[in-house]
């Protein structure tokens, strides 16, 4: 049975690892970064290409119906109503959009956290010209974000909570429940970076208590950069105005027609011809997640991480990652206790072991097409280049 097609609850990991050709040459620990791009997105892109060149001349690739099927298949898959989601580039363009489309008013203050991507930083910046405070809440010592903290930084003119469900150094999963109660009994905006967390967490994205949700998809939705995915609560459809306006963003095509209506749902924060390519992709990379299914994907993530911090602490290093699982996903953080992490992701990638340095520490993200010998290889590459021996 092909591995797409394989019921959910009983995958074959063997089969699954199968489908992304390069591991059986490297042991790829980075999925943070990036993702491994599995069979079908290739196949995806192979087939968009081939009906651009057939006698059809590109009926099917630049068909809005094709577009409107990915999003049904990216709200099946990660779990909303299709009129909820926008099909956007990346979750930068989210955090732009909520940033940039609300009537915010001069004393208004937006609440981060220091363990906040570039992406959640920057766009939040240039609302200082409009006496908009950007309040950025610091880490704990131990690099950790305490809700708590994030909860005492908002006041009466607090607009937006935008917060990573798991951030990206640390790997820290934050209590969005908590959070979530937090922000509706102030009235507070809540917006979610699920880029570390979507495709790798069983929980649905209409579930999460958040108002607006954005991850670009080149991580563990497997499909490409250009082509990630917005959730739009209804009760906040109205309060953020699109950013740009084009052919998409109203509910018709009639160009006499004066004051338009914006279109219905997420899809008014669509502008222009949408990435075709990139939404072809995303559709079958939606539906592959979807067939292996979360609560599998998130079982065998839960598995191999507790595996490498197991490694990793048998090293004699620090594992930096909170370790129970309700508060950690797919990455983990190391303290090398000395080595610079630069030179030792440079040296375990000579080795063909994959992972990233970042903010002074070694992290380390797994997938479910890794398996047990991908972390004891990094674990052993790890002990040479960090202990010697």
């Amino acid at each position: 049975m092909n591995a797409i097609t394989r019921p959910a609850g009983s995958p074959d990991w063997e089969a699954l690892r199968g489908d992304f050709p390069a591991t059986a040459s490297v042991a790829y620990l980075d999925i943070a970064r990036k993702a491994l791009s599995p069979r079908v997105a290739a196949e995806a892109a192979a087939s968009w290409f081939a009906d651009i060149a057939s006698p059809a001349a590109g009926s099917r690739s630049f068909s809005m119906d094709e577009v409107e099927k990915t999003r049904v298949a990216v709200a099946q898959t990660f779990g909303a109503e299709p009129e909820r989601i926008a099909l956007v580039k990346n979750t930068s363009e989210v955090v732009n959009i909520v940033a940039h489309g609300l009537d915010w008013r001069e004393g208004d203050n937006v609440v981060i956290s220091g363990a906040e991507h570039e992406n959640n930083t920057f766009p939040w910046r240039p609302l200082a010209a409009k006496g908009v405070e950007t309040r950025i809440v610091p880490e704990r010592p131990d690099g950790t974000v305490s809700e708590d903290d994030l909860v005492a930084a908002m006041d009466a003119r607090t607009r937006v909570l935008s917060v990573a469900w798991v951030t990206y150094g640390i790997g820290q999963r934050m209590d969005l429940d908590l959070l979530a109660e937090a922000c509706r009994e102030r009235g507070v905006l809540m917006l979610v970076d699920a880029i570390q967390a979507l495709g790798v967490l069983d929980r649905r994205l209409d579930a999460l208590g958040a108002h607006v949700v954005g991850a670009g998809g080149h991580k563990a939705q497997l499909s490409v950069a250009g082509a990630g995915v917005m959730y739009i609560a209804p009760e906040v459809l109205d309060q953020v105005r699109p950013v740009y306006m084009s052919k998409f963003s109203f509910d018709t095509l009639d160009r006499t027609v004066a004051d338009p209506a914006p279109a219905p749902g997420a899809r008014r924060f669509e502008y222009g011809n949408p990435n075709f390519l990139g939404t072809a992709i995303q559709r079958q990379a939606a539906a592959y997640v979807g067939a292996i299914g979360l609560a599998a994907i998130e079982a065998r993530i839960r598995h191999l991480t507790t595996l490498l911090i197991e490694e990793v602490r048998t090293l004699g290093l620090t594992v930096r990652t909170p370790l129970a699982w309700d508060r950690r996903a797919g990455i983990v953080s190391i303290d090398l206790g000395g080595p610079s992490s630069d030179a030792v992701e440079a040296a375990l990638a000579a080795d063909g072991v994959r992972v990233a340095s970042k903010d002074g520490h070694l992290r380390g993200a797994a997938h479910f097409y890794n398996n047990e010998d991908d972390v004891r290889r990094f674990a052993d590459r790890l002990r040479v280049h960090v202990k010697g021996s």
